[in-house]
């Protein structure tokens, strides 16, 4: 059994990092406008009625990020408490100056904060993408009510730039430029991804049932398909967007899994826990 002294130094850098990385995002949000495209006043792709999300953005981030962090801790608490019982003594133990630091609470430092770093990069990725292109939404003339082409299209082939929206609410008047790509999408697929992820790393032998991990898993994908597909029935994304948002939210979340969190390198798998029980149908 070896032993690690934390630096404190290391943790205010990580959170320093963390901030960093949080930066831009408040920067697109707050300062940034999108930019101006113009349209066809016969595109019907951007002439549907304005819906109400079925799966609003609080919704999401609070659903989004609390369904991951608690099935990290759950398999985290489980693994220390059940599994790693009898053989505790082959793990490292860790030192945070004078004080004994269980190696619990750093695995769960490790895993949460790599996990909300991918989140940035997911996140700072789909701002880039929507307020650099500026596509409409499908429900664009119904909130923008531009001055030109909305109630008469008389030259169907003229595009359309030099315009004003007459609609009354200026925050959904900006959103409606921001169709490309489904941030709704890219975030749900790179939860479903990392987490399935870490929890066939770290979940070594069955739990309980063979079938329990593979059935939280689809449980996470089917959710986040879900998501994506009440992007398009609500008239927020076209089809694409949501196609888009969900390759690039799976990339993100495979890479962060793999090359930054490097899940299956920190399986840390105990001799004790090893057993011949290979369809884990015994016990």
């Amino acid at each position: 059994m070896s032993a690690d002294t934390i630096r404190i130094s290391r943790i205010a850098c990580d959170f320093l990092i963390l901030a960093v990385c949080a930066i831009p995002l408040l920067i697109f949000h707050e300062w940034v406008t999108p930019y101006k495209r113009g349209f066809y006043c016969d595109d019907e792709t951007i002439r549907y009625p304005y819906r109400d999300s079925t799966v609003s953005r609080h919704m999401l981030i609070v659903v989004g990020l609390l369904v991951p962090t608690i099935l990290i801790v759950g398999t985290e608490i489980f693994r220390a408490t059940a599994w790693e019982r009898k053989c505790a003594s082959q793990f490292k133990t860790y030192h945070l100056k004078h004080y004994s630091v269980h190696r619990l609470i750093v695995r769960l430092y490790c895993f949460i904060g790599y996990f909300f770093l991918g989140v940035c990069f997911n996140q700072l990725m789909v701002d880039i993408a929507k307020y650099t292109i500026g596509r409409q939404r499908p429900h664009f003339m119904d909130v923008c009510r531009p001055d030109i082409g909305y109630l008469e299209c008389k030259n169907p082939d003229l595009y359309i730039t030099n315009f004003t929206c007459t609609g009354s609410n200026k925050n959904l008047i900006q959103e409606s430029q921001l169709s490309f790509y489904s941030g709704h999408s890219a975030f749900s697929f790179y939860g479903a991804w990392f987490t399935s992820l870490y929890l066939q790393a770290r979940l070594y032998r069955p739990l309980f049932s063979r079938l329990l991990l593979p059935v939280i898993q689809f449980s996470l994908f089917g959710g986040a398909s879900y998501v994506a597909l009440t992007r398009v029935s609500d008239y927020k994304h076209h089809w694409s967007d949501v196609l888009v948002g969900a390759i690039v939210g799976s990339t993100i979340g495979i890479f962060v899994a793999l090359y930054v969190a490097e899940v299956f390198k920190r399986r840390e798998i105990p001799s004790c826990g090893l057993d011949s029980n290979e369809f884990g149908l015994i016990r």
